[in-house]
This record gives C-alpha cells, sequence and structure tokens, in this order.
C-alpha cells in the first residue's frame, strides 16, 4: 500500500473543497512569478457573476483575461439568436430542405444519466435512519453509477452492516467505465479518488498524470485477467473478484470483453488533443447546429449561457476560472454533459459566490458527493458485483455465477419499462421474483421510470383542448405580448421569446390523465397483479413526478426546469411484493 499511495501523491492533484471557494484571479505576481491566487473569495464580477475574488486588487489583476468572457454578447440580457440578427427562418423550422445530415450530440447511445440521481434506499422514509441489517441492492439497467454513488454516500453514518450491490448493462462501454471508477474509488485515498473519478467521468480531457496513474495503479488488475484467460474461447464467461481490505468487486465478463476492457486505458492512436477538440467541436458547436444550440441558449440566464458555452467548447468540469492547461490529454473513457443527471436542488446547495458559474457548482456538488461514497465505502464492508448482459438473462446469470439468492431490497430498473425498450410485463416478470418478500423486508421496493409514456399517449386532440389552460399559466412566468400569439405564422416562427414560450407550455401540462391512459391501454394493473406485485399508492422512495412544477411553482423553479433537459413528464413507479 504504501507504493500505491506514493503512485497516488506523485499525481499531484490540487483538488479540495477549497477549490471551489479560490479567488478566481490567475493573474497574481508572488516574488515576480505569475500564479493562481490562494485565497478564499468573498464576491463575484457583479457584470457576470461566473468568477469570484477575495479582493479589489485581485480582481483588477485578472480584468484583462476575464474581460472578454465578461463582455461577451451572450451575457447581455439583449442578446438575441443568430437567425433573428440576420432575419432568417431558423433551421428547426421545417423548410423542405435535408437537415438530417447534421451531428447529433452523443451519439445514439445514453452513456449517461438523463435524470437526476436518486437515493434508492432513503432509509428515513423506509427502514430507518437505526436500520443496520444488510441491505442488497441491484441496478438492473444501469447506465452510469450515479445512483450507486448517492445511494451509498447517503447512508447513516450509523450504518454498519454489510452491503452488497449488483449492477448491470448491456453496454461494453458502460461496464467498462463502471469498473474502472469503482477500482479507483476502491484502491485510492477518498480525497485523490474523488477527483479522479469526476474527470474521468465527466471531462473530455484529462492531466497527463491521471492517466498515467490509472496505467500504473489499475490497469496492472486488468492485465493480470486478460494474460491468464488468454487460451480461452472469446464467449467464456469468466469473473474476477478483487479484495481491498473490507470492499470487494466483482467483474464478470465474457473473455471477449475482458480484452476490449484493456482499450479504455489508452488514449486511440493518432488522437492529439488538437484533434480531440476538433472532434467535440464539429459536434458540440456543429455549424449546422447552430440554430438549436441558440435556441436551447436562449432559455438560460445571461451568465450561464457563458458557462454552457464554455463547456461544451472545452468540455473540462472546472470551475469557470479554473486554469485548464494541465488537462492536455483526451480522456480514453469519452466524457458527457453532467447537468441532466443530477438534483439542479442539490447543485444549488455548493453556494460560492459565482451563482451563474452552473457547472462550477456541479463540479463542487459533484466532488463532495464523490468524496462521501468514497469515505463511507472505507467505513462500511461492501461488495459490488458488475455484469454485462442483457437484463432478461440476468436472472440465469446470477444463477451460474452462484450469486446470492436471498432476493434484493431496492431493484431500480432505469426506462426499460418503456413500450419502445423492454416494456412492463417484460420487467416485472423478470425483476419481480428478485425482491426480497414482505416478511424479509416490508420496504423492498422496485423502482422503473417511464421517460416516453406521456410522449406516446398524447394525441393532437389533447394539445389542442389544453393549449389555452397552458397558455394562460405560461404567461403567469413568461409575459408575452398578446398581439405577438396572433401574429402572422411564418413571424411567430422567427421570434425568440415566441418559441421559448412555446418551449416552455408542456411544462405547465396535466401529465396524471395522460399517464393513466397509458396505464390503461398498457394493462399495467394487470400486468403488476400477474407478476405477484403491488403498484405502491404512496412512494416512499422518490416523488412520482419529481421534477414537475408544482400549482404554486416559484419563478425560479420555472426557471430551472426551462434550462434543464426534463419538462417534468418523467413518471416514476414503485412497486412491493403483493401481500
Amino acid at each position: 500500500m504504501d507504493s500505491i499511495h506514493q503512485k497516488q501523491s506523485s499525481a499531484a492533484f490540487e483538488f479540495s473543497s477549497q477549490t471551489f471557494k479560490a479567488c478566481s484571479n490567475t493573474n497574481k505576481k508572488i516574488t515576480g512569478e505569475q500564479t493562481a491566487c490562494s485565497e478564499s473569495a468573498t464576491a463575484a464580477c457583479k457584470g457576470c457573476l461566473l468568477v469570484q475574488y477575495c479582493s479589489k486588487d485581485c480582481q483588477q489583476a485578472h480584468w484583462p483575461t476575464h474581460k472578454t468572457d465578461c463582455k461577451y454578447s451572450l451575457n447581455k440580457p439583449s442578446w438575441r439568436p443568430a437567425w433573428e440578427v440576420e432575419g432568417r427562418k431558423p433551421a428547426f423550422i421545417n423548410s423542405g430542405s435535408d437537415t438530417s445530415t447534421h451531428k447529433s450530440f452523443g451519439g445514439k447511445k445514453f452513456l449517461w444519466g438523463n435524470v437526476p440521481a436518486i437515493d434508492v434506499l432513503n432509509l428515513k422514509g423506509n427502514e430507518g435512519l437505526d436500520y443496520n441489517r444488510d441491505i442488497r441492492l441491484l441496478f438492473g439497467a444501469s447506465g452510469d453509477c450515479r445512483h450507486l454513488v448517492k445511494t451509498i454516500g447517503s447512508l447513516p453514518s450509523s450504518y454498519t452492516g454489510p452491503c452488497e450491490a449488483v449492477i448491470n448493462d448491456k453496454e461494453m462501454d458502460i461496464v467498462a467505465r463502471n469498473a474502472i471508477l469503482l477500482l479507483i474509488a476502491f484502491q485510492f485515498e477518498p480525497e485523490v479518488a474523488a477527483p479522479v473519478m469526476l474527470h474521468l467521468w465527466y471531462s473530455a480531457f484529462v492531466p497527463a498524470g491521471l492517466l498515467a496513474l490509472l496505467k500504473e495503479v489499475i490497469l496492472p488488475l486488468v492485465q493480470d485477467v486478460c494474460a491468464k484467460i488468454e487460451s480461452k474461447p472469446p464467449l467464456t464467461l469468466l469473473s474476477k473478484t478483487w479484495t481491498f481490505e473490507n470492499r470487494t468487486l466483482r467483474l464478470a465478463l465474457r473473455k471477449q470483453s475482458w480484452t476490449e476492457l484493456l482499450s479504455y486505458f489508452d488514449v486511440p492512436d493518432g488522437l492529439t488533443i488538437e484533434n480531440a477538440e476538433n472532434i467535440r467541436a464539429a459536434t458540440t458547436l456543429a455549424p449546422e447546429r447552430r440554430d438549436y444550440l441558440d435556441r436551447g441558449l436562449f432559455r438560460q440566464p445571461p451568465g450561464q449561457r457563458v458557462a454552457t458555452l464554455r463547456f461544451r467548447h472545452d468540455g473540462i468540469l472546472l470551475p469557470f476560472a479554473a486554469r485548464r492547461d494541465e488537462y492536455d490529454t483526451p480522456n480514453p473513457s469519452d466524457a458527457a454533459d453532467p447537468l441532466a443527471g443530477w438534483s439542479w436542488r442539490d447543485i444549488a446547495h455548493s453556494k460560492t459566490p459565482a451563482k451563474n458559474d452552473i457547472y462550477g457548482h456541479l463540479c463542487a456538488h459533484l466532488y463532495d458527493t464523490l468524496l462521501r461514497f468514497c469515505q463511507t465505502c472505507r467505513r462500511i464492508k461492501i461488495t459490488i458485483r458488475l455484469f454485462q448482459a442483457d437484463i432478461r438473462e440476468l436472472p440465469q446469470l446470477l444463477g451460474a455465477l452462484k450469486e446470492p439468492q436471498d432476493g434484493f431490497d431496492r431493484i431500480e430498473v432505469s426506462n426499460v419499462v418503456d413500450a419502445s425498450w423492454q416494456g412492463t410485463k417484460n420487467v416485472l416478470n423478470v425483476f419481480g421474483p428478485l425482491l426480497r418478500s414482505g416478511d424479509r423486508n416490508p420496504h423492498a421496493t422496485l423502482i422503473a421510470l417511464y421517460l416516453n409514456a406521456i410522449q406516446d399517449s398524447t394525441t393532437l386532440a389533447d394539445q389542442i383542448a389544453s393549449m389555452f389552460e397552458e397558455m394562460g399559466r405560461t404567461k403567469q412566468y413568461i409575459p408575452i405580448d398578446h398581439q405577438l400569439i396572433l401574429a402572422d405564422p411564418d413571424k411567430k416562427s422567427y421570434n425568440a421569446d415566441f418559441l421559448k414560450f412555446l418551449d416552455a407550455r408542456p411544462m405547465l401540462r396535466d401529465y396524471d390523465e395522460l399517464f393513466e391512459r397509458y396505464a390503461v391501454w398498457h394493462d399495467l394493473k394487470g400486468i403488476t397483479k400477474s407478476a405477484g406485485l403491488m403498484m405502491k399508492d404512496k412512494h416512499t422512495i422518490i416523488p412520482k413526478w419529481p421534477m414537475r412544477l408544482g400549482k404554486k411553482a416559484t419563478q425560479e423553479e420555472f426557471d430551472r426546469l426551462l434550462t434543464s433537459m426534463h419538462d417534468g413528464s418523467e413518471r416514476y413507479v414503485e412497486w412491493k411484493r403483493a401481500v
């Protein structure tokens, strides 16, 4: 362990809670050398609220660097999208031309969370904060491991009972990254693991020292396995268990997937930082997508627009003014925009004077969340098992590998219950029998998300019928000229204020009746009964509509939802074993 500790220290990650409180001045001169100020900030730049300073002197010293961002046109309330300035029809308005060749951001896979992380246990509202029995969790179609991270990090300090978690996804990209992240969490000291996990998870470029650290400490663990199984047939299922004191990680993969896992530690041959930056820009800042981007930026407050564009440009999750020169190596595991995967309410708790630095706030929240996760993993006995399988094959796979058959206290299956994925019947038939009985744990719950149910059950007649009520409610939050609504259809299509109004309208829709219709169409009650389960009338893990605006939503709540990637139609369902 001493050599590992030395390797961790040699990575020299100067990253802590102080990082987010620090003065933004990177031009401070000490004994003739320019360096970043290490003092805590007390006030933000009033012009943008994106950067913060410890003194007037530091603000003035940093002004030559900050001036361009602060004076950027996006930072002005008067900013208008390019299509309006140029007097043309925006690209997203159907004009008969072929726009199908644009590059869509993120490709066709959803490798990262598109709804906020949840604590799937919520012990306070279920078993109780003094609960100290063993806990078994199953994430059947995990995507990234954000739900696991939030759940384990939320365990009360009094919990000492053993915890086991099974994490499964059919995509190798997801399983590989989750395996590497968890090996980091289990192997490194929490203060080192948290920033390493954060940037490997969400930054498009990382310090060379971070990648070197992974190759020195984590890669040999995988290489050792690959060397031992070299002669095995490609489709042979093989598992490896690593134990680090009280922490155990078991990874089960086909032999060919074990070999593929090695590639996630290397930057592809020929991919320089310049090439990687160009590839990223061709996706996140594609000229043919300019109008789509402007439409989204127009929904945001001015300062946040600048922060959004910065992240789209460099993809590095840091406070806005933090130095990025050491982030010089393309991330071999790729990266994502993390805002959709974490609650804005939690992010808002990371208070700094620079309130418009949304990615800086998120970075602070993620660092604290990952640090708590890593610290908790060192405090309790925890076992995590990773699988790469179709969910229909998972029960047989668990049996073949002689996994414990005691059932699970929580099963989370993401949105594979949607009709366009596995569907509710298949999911309940697979996972219902894996839920612990009421005798063993009356709070055992299966949690699923319906992302597309409202869209699938909404008709044109529904939209017309609710139009005037929704418009009336929307005008409470976005005052708009009445004449504009009645204006020539072509002029409305160009007007950014009217388009923003239209984007907001579905957020005020009453979704309950639409989901009831979906439930009848797909016979959710009958499917639930056949699976030996009951739909919980009162949710105890997560609200049915966690992102929906309430009847008396504040302007801040409205604005937050409008600038997010959600619209409030996301519907959770919780099941328990039938009595």
